[in-house]
């Protein structure tokens, strides 16, 4: 039984929207959570915690201190604000993309 038709001429099977053709949005559907959906909602509040934790309480995060003693302040605090803030936030946003892309 065919719903709906995509841009590519692929048909949307009531087996594919899960019985639900009522939730589905541009034949996807929106009750389909993927892996990619929640790997990139918890990298973005990885990103967001540790951004916080940086401002609130540098002193307590052991791994920026180990940065810090190894490679000087200003490129331990760069290293850690790239690989531990900017890299996990931009990574989840690609995620939560790819996701809604499908």
């Amino acid at each position: 039984m065919q719903i709906n038709r995509q841009k590519s001429g692929w048909p949307i099977t009531a087996a594919l929207l899960g019985f639900a053709p009522g939730l589905s949005y541009h034949g996807r559907v929106m009750n389909d959570i993927s892996i990619n959906f929640i790997i990139g909602v918890l990298a973005i509040a990885y990103g967001i915690y540790c951004y916080i934790q940086r401002k609130t309480a540098p002193q307590d995060i052991e791994k920026l201190q180990n940065l810090i003693e190894r490679n000087g302040e200003k490129m331990g605090n760069a290293i850690h604000l790239f690989g531990y803030t900017i890299l996990p936030i931009v990574a989840g946003l690609m995620l939560l993309y790819a996701h809604y892309r499908g």
